[in-house]
């Protein structure tokens, strides 16, 4: 919560920078492309099991701060999956500009602050996986149908990078792949039910 009410939110980008992948924006054809899920929860027991690469490149390199969550079609915070920073550094969480935007709006909008929850420090370059239990920021399960996923790092003095994929969470499984950008690669999505 402190990073969040830190006072100087004017210098939250208010839109979020290009992404390259998949898109994050929601058709404009309906509005119920971009109304958030409301049918059955999902089975009990289905997981989002998320994987990626991050390799840095050039010589020197801090760690760099990630953030994997899931949000509705229109944008809304569904679920912070994970969240890796500094905490010495919390200042530095809106260079993860997306999610950020994100997570504030949610907070703004009176979600309860989970940040604390799913975060962890700073990792190496490597592969790593994260696993999603199916529940929102409420600790609710979800309703079963569209979102979108999202993985961001950034690094300083170094790129930032965005990918998403559209999933559609049901009561049969599947695997999607995201498309690679710069420093993140290899990044899938397994829903097991």
């Amino acid at each position: 919560a402190d990073v969040f009410d830190s006072g100087d939110s004017a210098t939250v980008p208010l839109s979020a920078p290009a992404t390259s992948g998949a898109s994050t924006t929601a058709p404009a054809d309906t509005a119920a492309t971009t109304a958030a899920p409301s049918g059955d929860a999902l089975p009990a027991g289905a997981q989002l099991q998320v994987a990626f690469t991050y390799t840095a490149s050039g010589g020197r390199v801090k760690n760099p701060y990630i953030a994997v969550w899931v949000e509705t079609r229109a944008g809304e915070l569904v679920q912070t999956i994970s969240v890796w920073y500094s905490t010495r550094e919390a200042k530095y969480l809106r260079e993860l500009t997306n999610w950020y935007v994100t997570e504030s709006n949610y907070l703004d909008a009176g979600g309860a602050d989970t940040v604390a929850s799913v975060s962890g420090a700073t990792r190496n370059a490597g592969t790593y996986q994260l696993v999603w239990d199916g529940r929102d920021a409420a600790g609710n399960p979800v309703a079963q149908g569209d979102y979108v996923l999202l993985v961001e790092s950034a690094r300083e003095h170094g790129p930032h990078q965005v990918t998403s994929a559209d999933i559609s969470l049901g009561s049969e499984g599947f695997t999607v792949t995201l498309p690679d950008d710069g420093e993140l690669t290899a990044l899938s999505a397994t829903y097991v039910v």
